[in-house]
């Protein structure tokens, strides 16, 4: 193998084979955070099994018994839940919750609609949630979340376009109580309805549980704030510290209400994400491995792929086939092809001298005279045919390693290199 396609080989290897690594490592936390947890809520939903749904929503906390569960007699239902969520955001502009804040909602879902819930239109999509509180005010919250056509304005919504759910989020800073649910379509018709059994005020022993939490949430806009000093930073964070502990207490000792990340149905959702995220990966790792394999050994290889199928169908499977009429037979000798031979010095780069090669048959020899400033080069007009009897006129510290004994003349153009190495002393 010439040192230039080595160079080659060994470049393609480590450039793919570095981004295999890469893919193994990053694609099964990509999937298990990007699309794995949606399947399983979708799943989970649909078997009834609400508490693996709302804590792959990830609240910080959350009581076991929903508030609200309801099911539509043509099949699907509503389930919410008393939650506190965290929030995300780390580029919040001012004037908005830091991250990290945390704040009182009634989180859930809507599934099992699919069928006569319409909410996708780029036009004056009349979508939404309405949510009637305990005095009887009706305050409408948006459900839509993504723009498919980039006109700026939303048009559908996308877990339930994918998975066929709708995440719901009632926040203390959207309405002060829930007493019903009225959601419309795309036309702006009411389709489904729920109604609590109560009152939802954002009070109850779940939230109790979290104490203060408007104090908490200052003490987080101050340790996000510029300019604070090491020792206020150490002292808010100890503040923090405490509230954690005591809200975590508080929640052990309340029967139902769960601190999300040490609950049992978390850590059984997180290893079923886990596992589909890794056989979601696996496969698609595996492919692209065989793939620049496959790539490699028809580009940069010895074609073992081709070599072996060849082997297996018509040596061990002895499938007939025929052998390839030469091509004179088909084309005849009545024409004349451009030879061109070249040497290949990669291994003896010190060699300067001339070299001559030489092949004979019944219409005639031909001659090539390879040359330095010709780049070791030559190129005859021949006859179409086989030529014979090789001969080499070069120093005699040199010799080719893979001189055809017959010189096939074919095609309109015919290409040979020949190898030159230093003589064993």
């Amino acid at each position: 193998m010439k040192k230039s396609k080595i160079f080659a080989t060994v470049v393609y290897f480590i450039f793919t084979f570095g981004i295999g690594v890469v893919f193994s490592l990053t694609l099964p936390g990509y999937f298990a955070t990007f699309t794995v947890p949606a399947k399983v809520i979708a799943k989970a939903l649909g078997e009834g099994d609400f508490v693996t749904g709302i804590v792959l929503a990830e609240p910080v906390g959350f009581r076991e018994d929903p508030v609200l569960n309801r099911t539509f007699e043509e099949g699907g239902g509503i389930v919410l839940f008393e939650t506190v969520m965290e929030v995300y955001d780390r580029d919040a502009e001012e004037g908005a919750p830091a991250h990290g804040s945390l704040y009182k909602c009634y989180e859930g879902y809507v599934f099992g609609v699919s069928d006569r819930y319409d909410v996708f239109s780029r036009e004056n999509n009349g979508t939404s949630l309405r949510v009637t509180t305990g005095s009887g005010e009706e305050k409408t919250l948006p459900l839509l979340d993504y723009d498919e056509n980039g006109d700026g304005k939303n048009d559908g919504i996308v877990t339930y376009k994918q998975n066929g759910f709708i995440v719901l989020e009632i926040r203390e800073s959207d309405v002060s109580s829930v007493k019903s649910l009225r959601f419309t379509d795309k036309a702006g018709n009411t389709v489904l309805e729920a109604e609590a059994d109560g009152v939802l005020g954002f009070e109850s022993k779940f939230f109790d549980c979290f104490g203060d939490i408007g104090a908490y949430n200052e003490w987080v806009a101050a340790v996000n704030r510029e300019g604070a000093t090491d020792e206020e930073q150490r002292e808010l964070n100890e503040k923090r510290n405490e509230y954690v502990k005591s809200v975590t207490d508080a929640l052990g000792k309340e029967e139902g209400c769960v601190l999300t990340a040490s609950s049992d149905a978390y850590g059984a959702a997180a290893k079923t994400v886990s596992k589909q995220a890794n056989k979601k990966a696996i496969p698609f790792v595996i492919l692209y491995f065989v793939a620049i394999y496959i790539i490699a050994d028809f580009l940069l290889g010895s074609h073992y792929i081709i070599k072996f199928f060849k082997w297996f169908l018509f040596g061990v499977c002895k499938i007939p086939h025929k052998d390839k009429s030469p091509k004179e037979d088909v084309f005849g000798h009545d024409y004349y092809s451009m030879v061109t031979l070249t040497l290949d010095l990669t291994e003896v780069p010190e060699f300067h001298g001339s070299v001559k090669i030489k092949y004979t048959n019944t219409d005639g020899e031909a001659v090539f005279s390879l040359l330095k400033e010709n780049g070791y080069t030559a190129t005859v007009r021949l006859k179409a045919g086989v030529y014979v009897n090789p001969f080499i006129d070069i120093d005699r510290a040199y010799a080719p390693v893979d001189l055809p004994d017959n010189l096939e003349v074919e095609g309109y153009r015919t290409d040979k290199t020949i190898k030159i190495v230093k003589r064993e002393v």
